[in-house]
């Protein structure tokens, strides 16, 4: 009998590659979030560090300084708010690409589950041809010796 020979092969292969390929994917989108997650932090600490400045010279204060620290402030809230919008939005891409990747996994592991049903399959039948090859050659060696 040949050698056992997977007729899926090719689209196992293929599953493996898509795998990686989702996988690498998904590894991208939580650097990616981790990276926005790190810019929102930044902006929040740097808008409390503006807040402690503004209070601490609060004394002394120009009304044009104060002004401008406020508004300041204004910007770093919308720039704030912009970011937890982005964070918002990776953070589904990072669920839509972890939800691929699950796919991904579950199609190789169906082809691989087939594959190892038609390896069983295959070593079963082996053992049958050579069961049925003693047995030919036990009645031949028993008609020999009659």
């Amino acid at each position: 009998m040949a050698n056992f020979d997977f007729k899926l092969e090719r689209v196992l292969n293929y599953k493996k590659t898509v795998e990686n390929f989702k996988k690498n994917k998904y590894g991208m989108m939580r650097q990616r979030l981790i990276k926005e997650e790190d810019k929102l932090s930044n902006f929040n600490d740097h808008k409390k560090t503006i807040i402690e400045e503004k209070n601490m010279s609060n004394i002394k204060i120009k009304a044009g300084d104060l002004a401008m620290y406020n508004s300041y402030i204004n910007d770093l809230n919308i720039q704030i708010k912009k970011q937890e919008e982005i964070v918002i939005e990776t953070k589904e891409n990072l669920e839509r690409a972890k939800d691929e990747m699950i796919v991904s996994i579950k199609e190789k592991k169906i082809f691989e589950k087939l594959k190892e049903n038609k390896y069983e399959e295959y070593i079963c039948e082996l053992k049958k041809q050579e069961e049925k090859q003693n047995d030919t050659l036990l009645s031949y060696r028993i008609s020999n010796q009659q």
